[in-house]
């Protein structure tokens, strides 16, 4: 219950400290896709809003305010990375982004690839180029996620990967891609289900 306070509270305070650093880099409105979806940020009379189509939780908006108030125009490198690759902590912290972000994927597409490319297509995504079976999402304008999964057969269990363009570690620090990557995830997880009648 302590852990958990604790953590809701370094949440709050991240996010608080995102949005005042978004102030202060000017009074104005801020419209963005967040993984295929529309988005504005409100910065006005003090404080920060987020007009959204979809409810989005205080992770994914510090996310986004990491986004907005970095330097967004930066060019993409066209080379692509895995997480361990990331600087700053992506070997560190690479068992907790596969628990949350690999894991789920191939438990799920790993029977159904084709149901991969439909669900990234609901999310504004497209087809990928690596492994079985892989669809590329944009997590925010300049930052593409390309999610893979590789079927295995009798001899070897099924796998996957999440790629990032090596640029990553200007848009966004360790933490904000561990989140980001898992939330697509998600997102791609719920849209299949969707598409399903699961949910």
């Amino acid at each position: 219950m302590k852990r958990e306070l604790n953590l809701k509270n370094a949440y709050d305070d991240a996010y608080r400290l995102g949005c005042q650093k978004l102030m202060e880099a000017g009074t104005e409105d801020y419209p963005i896709h967040f993984f295929g979806k529309e988005c504005c940020v409100v910065c006005k009379e003090g404080s920060v809003t987020f007009e959204s189509a979809e409810q989005l939780g205080t992770t994914e908006k510090i996310i986004i305010l990491h986004y907005l108030a970095g330097p967004r125009n930066a060019p993409l490198t066209g080379k692509l990375i895995s997480f361990k690759e990331v600087p700053g902590g992506g070997a560190i912290y690479y068992d907790t982004f596969k628990l949350r972000s690999i894991d789920p994927l191939v438990d799920v597409f790993s029977k159904d690839p084709d149901g991969m490319t439909e669900a990234a297509k609901q999310l504004g995504g497209s087809p990928g180029t690596v492994g079985d079976a892989s669809v590329v999402l944009y997590a925010l304008p300049q930052i593409p996620v390309t999610y893979v999964v590789w079927l295995g057969d009798d001899e070897i269990e099924p796998n996957g990967t999440i790629l990032f363009d090596s640029s990553i570690e200007t848009f966004l620090p360790v933490e904000d891609i561990v989140v980001a990557a898992s939330y697509g995830s998600l997102k791609l997880i719920r849209a299949w289900k969707d598409k399903k009648g699961l949910c």
